[in-house]
Order: C-alpha cells, then sequence, then structure tokens
C-alpha cells in the first residue's frame, strides 16, 4: 500500500476542490440560500405555533 505524506494529501484535495468550485454555478449558489433560508423560517415558524398550542393546551387543562 502506497503512504501518501501531507503535501500529497493537501494537494489532492485542493484539486478537488478546485474543481467542485468551478463546477457550481452562481445561481445554484442563490437558490441554495435562498431555500436554506425558507427552510430555516418554516422550521422556527413552525416552532413557536408548536409551542403556542402546547402552551394554551396546558392553561386549558388547569
Amino acid at each position: 500500500m502506497m503512504q501518501f505524506d501531507t503535501a500529497q494529501r493537501i494537494s489532492a484535495a485542493s484539486g478537488m476542490a478546485l474543481i467542485v468550485m468551478l463546477q457550481i454555478q452562481r445561481e445554484e449558489v442563490i437558490k441554495t440560500i435562498v431555500l436554506a433560508g425558507l427552510g430555516g423560517m418554516a422550521s422556527y415558524l413552525f416552532t413557536l405555533g408548536l409551542k403556542y398550542l402546547i402552551t394554551s393546551f396546558r392553561k386549558r387543562l388547569k
């Protein structure tokens, strides 16, 4: 089995990262950021709504 030193590992990782960065299109990055923001907002609002429902349900039981 061939052993790789640190310089070879860094070179290989940098080459792969460069190829991936060249393949990514600007529109895809913007779309991903917008969708991630919408997903985070939806998750947060759902959590707030669920918290409100649980709180109001507990108040009715008292």
